[in-house]
């Protein structure tokens, strides 16, 4: 598990990556992780706009009943209070803290490597 301290609705909230998370988006959105994933990522940088509010809302929560389950305690806040309290702000940066969190726990490299040009590769004019 690999968790991160952010706030959201001005509480000091702990979210949370593992297999608990993925569960947890599951049975809330009826929809895989990754589809969710995807879609966030070309929204926010094809389009410039915040992803599915209903989805994201899932995902942060999943996130953070993913950790505090895990202790046996209550999360300092319910979806009620995500819906009407919650910034555009904060839920961003939740949202970018959950994918972050996940391309940590799955190892995924950043960005793509760059390719080089081969040394000594170079055609010769004949």
């Amino acid at each position: 598990m690999i968790t991160k301290e952010i706030t959201l609705c001005g509480k000091q909230v702990t979210l949370a990556y593992c297999y608990a998370t993925e569960i947890s988006y599951k049975i809330l959105s009826d929809e895989d992780i990754t589809d969710f994933i995807i879609e966030a990522a070309t929204a926010i940088q094809d389009k410039n706009r915040m992803p599915d509010i209903r989805k994201t809302i899932f995902l942060v929560l999943a996130s953070m009943q993913s950790y505090y389950e895990s202790k046996d305690e209550q999360a300092p806040i319910i979806d009620k209070q995500m819906i009407y309290d919650s910034t555009p702000e904060e839920l961003g940066t939740a949202l970018g803290v959950v994918i972050g969190l996940r391309t940590n726990f799955y190892h995924i490299p950043k960005g793509e490597p760059e390719d080089k040009p081969n040394e000594g590769s170079e055609e010769k004019n004949a």
